[in-house]
């Protein structure tokens, strides 16, 4: 694969990681998350790492596109140089592959820049997904309030967009990171059940120290969001679940190639727009 520093984790395996194939190494895989930095697939693919987890047949494997050195840093970390911080997250991603029981886990090691230009992301990411084959992939939202985020998602669609039909997903979904996406009207907005093994997810967004003792909380913030959403989804229902998270279903650009990402957000907004004005009264 051509890019740099590229990396194939596997938890479990005795084999040499040197003498696996990236088809070897993902075979087993029904639910692929592909995020932009360590950390992120927690946060938003643990509707798959849960699957994964459990068992049964299913098997999840994770794709980080970049290293994450421009993280924000604090505490005892906040002297580390970008290489030390990008050492230090690759080994908490590796610690969270463990504990989740992930399958593989892939280190691409872009640039964010280059996810954000093209630079060979989508090159790379065709050929993961075509050796994984996954029933499920979880990536980025367009929606995302992370640049970086976004891209990801879009070059998601680009390598799927690039493969014969019958390597392709039967669902794709974007999901939230930086921006919550409980307001989305009903119709885009795909409602996932993280409800279980609540104690794992906690101990999966604690393994992210770097991030967690430098001020930023995800392991009190994500499960409080995974909870409000089951809370706030349906107000004329009682809770179905202990835990949502919310994801927008990109099937719809894999699968029509004309359609682009700014047309797709723009009929979002629409529908955004007159389910708000509909719940006004006639007189306001």
């Amino acid at each position: 694969m051509n890019s740099p520093d590229f990396e194939i984790y596997m938890p479990d395996t005795a084999q040499p990681v040197s003498g696996i194939t990236l088809e070897e190494a993902l075979s087993a895989t029904t639910h692929l998350g592909i995020a932009a930095h360590p950390d992120d697939l927690e946060i938003m693919a643990i509707h798959g790492i849960l699957a994964g987890f459990r068992g049964g047949g299913a098997s999840f494997a994770g794709v980080v596109l970049t290293n994450g050195s421009g993280a924000p840093r604090d505490a005892k970390f906040a002297g580390l140089s970008d290489a030390e911080l990008a050492a230090l997250r690759k080994e908490e991603q590796k610690e969270a592959a463990r504990v989740g029981r992930y399958g593989t886990v892939v280190f691409m090691n872009f640039a964010s820049q280059d996810v954000r230009s093209g630079g060979g992301v989508v090159e790379n990411l065709a050929r993961v997904l075509q050796a994984a084959r996954a029933r499920v992939v979880y990536t980025h939202s367009l929606l995302d309030a992370h640049s970086t985020h976004s891209a990801a998602a879009w070059r998601v669609i680009q390598a799927l967009r690039s493969l014969p039909a019958e390597c392709l997903p039967e669902e794709v979904y974007g999901c939230e990171v930086w921006r919550g996406m409980d307001w989305l009207p009903a119709r885009w907005r795909v409602a996932l059940d993280c409800s279980e093994n609540p104690e794992l997810q906690k101990e999966l967004l604690g393994v992210f120290k770097t991030q967690v003792e430098s001020g930023k909380r995800y392991d009190l913030a994500i499960p409080g969001r995974r909870a409000a959403n089951a809370t706030m989804n349906e107000p004329n229902r009682v809770d179905q679940a202990r835990g949502l998270t919310f994801a927008l279903d990109l099937n719809p650009l894999v699968h029509d190639k004309t359609l682009s990402p700014r047309a797709y957000l723009r009929e979002i907004s629409r529908d955004f727009e007159q389910e708000v004005l509909s719940t006004l009264p006639d007189d306001a």
